[in-house]
């Protein structure tokens, strides 16, 4: 009888923990796309004598319902120096939401999450092309395929 008593109460204890109707599941973060540009960017070439840098605007976004921004792209370069970012200006101040200093980074980066600008914002890509080596070999650095989400 022992054995029953225990068997029934472990029996109906996992039935009592498991058994649970309003469980917590915590909800995931939702994502919407904001901006998706397919192909190459840009695609810089060149050798150590200058440096090559371009900027260009990715438009003009509301970011008040987001908590944060998710970039997605494929960037490549072999210059050392070469830097990939993606700011935004708000009352005359620059602030970096995606600030790749260097071609490991570069070149090891497919996404990136960060906070979301307050309000309204322009977004600008910015590459520069840059090596410390000088030994006439021509150096390139490419982006292509961002998706910029926002994420609540």
């Amino acid at each position: 009888m022992k054995l029953n008593l225990g068997f029934l109460f472990i029996a109906l204890s996992m039935v009592f923990f498991s058994c649970k109707e309003n469980s917590m599941v915590p909800n995931e973060a939702s994502e919407t796309l904001l901006l998706q540009l397919d192909g190459v960017l840009e695609n810089l070439g060149g050798d150590c004598s200058a440096v090559q840098v371009r900027t260009r605007s990715l438009g003009n976004f509301e970011f008040n319902n987001a908590n944060a921004l998710k970039f997605k792209f494929n960037g490549m370069s072999d210059a050392d120096l070469s830097s990939i970012s993606i700011f935004y200006e708000q009352n005359g101040i620059q602030t970096n939401l995606v600030n790749l200093e260097n071609r490991d980074l570069i070149n090891s980066t497919r996404e990136i999450q960060t906070g979301a600008p307050l309000g309204n914002a322009e977004l600008f890509l910015r590459v520069t092309l840059k090596s410390s080596v000088c030994t006439g070999q021509v150096f390139y650095l490419t982006v292509r395929d961002l998706k910029i989400y926002t994420v609540n």
